[in-house]
């Protein structure tokens, strides 16, 4: 007796009838483009949420996916989303191909590593310095575990912030600072003592110059505010 032939059916019963269907797209497939992108959209919501300014590089030849600006700097920053989960972490890699091999992000390359959890919508914002070493980056959001290497970077979007050395820079000052040392001339300068001679000097003891008191010297200059 032959097998009676079930209906057939189609994946879409079981879902959202409210959903779209899109046969020519594997919905319930995992594809790893397809995660960047959905981290890299959710990225730019979330920075602009925050009050950051948002630029993308022109075509897709720099190693990073987002210009960042923080008022005072243009950070150069790197997206990757994971919903990996392997030994009760999820993981991504801070690499980039290079030809048929891999290269680990370094700060030639960007200034800042963030990691999507896109289950969990959780985020990593990570100083490329703390990837470089250790570029396999594993996250436990899911448990208690600050003890582990990169949950203090867990939600850490003041990373982003302006530096303590720009504050003065924030402030529209700008300090200089001068120093002179103290040089040898020859005593029949014809220029005077204690400045450089016009021209060959004819042969004289050396001597020191007379003593110019020089102050500590720091400019400030206001900068104009933004109207």
């Amino acid at each position: 007796m032959s097998p009676k032939k079930r209906p057939n059916q189609s994946r879409k019963d079981n879902s959202d009838p409210n959903r779209p269907h899109l046969p020519h797209r594997t919905a319930n497939r995992s594809n790893t483009k397809r995660v960047g992108e959905r981290s890299e959209a959710a990225f730019l919501d979330k920075a602009y949420d925050f009050g950051f300014g948002v630029a993308r590089p022109w075509g897709d030849s720099e190693r990073y996916d987002f210009i960042l600006d923080n008022g005072l700097q243009l950070l150069r920053v790197q997206v990757k989303g994971t919903d990996s989960l392997r030994a009760g972490a999820y993981e991504t890699r801070a690499t980039y191909t290079v030809g048929k091999t891999r290269a680990v992000y370094t700060r030639r390359d960007i200034d800042f590593f963030v990691g999507h959890v896109i289950p969990l919508d959780i985020w990593y914002i990570m100083p490329v310095e703390v990837c470089t070493p250790q570029p396999m980056l594993r996250f436990y959001p899911h448990r208690k575990a600050k003890k582990m290497r990169l949950e203090g970077y867990k939600e850490a979007w003041r990373q982003l912030e302006a530096r303590e050395k720009d504050n003065d820079a924030a402030n529209g000052n700008i300090t200089i600072q001068a120093a002179a040392d103290e040089t040898l001339y020859r005593e029949n300068n014809p220029c005077g003592a204690g400045a450089p001679p016009a021209g060959p000097a004819k042969p004289g003891p050396w001597q020191k110059p007379t003593p110019w008191p020089i102050p500590k010297l720091e400019i400030l200059f206001p900068r104009k505010p933004k109207p």
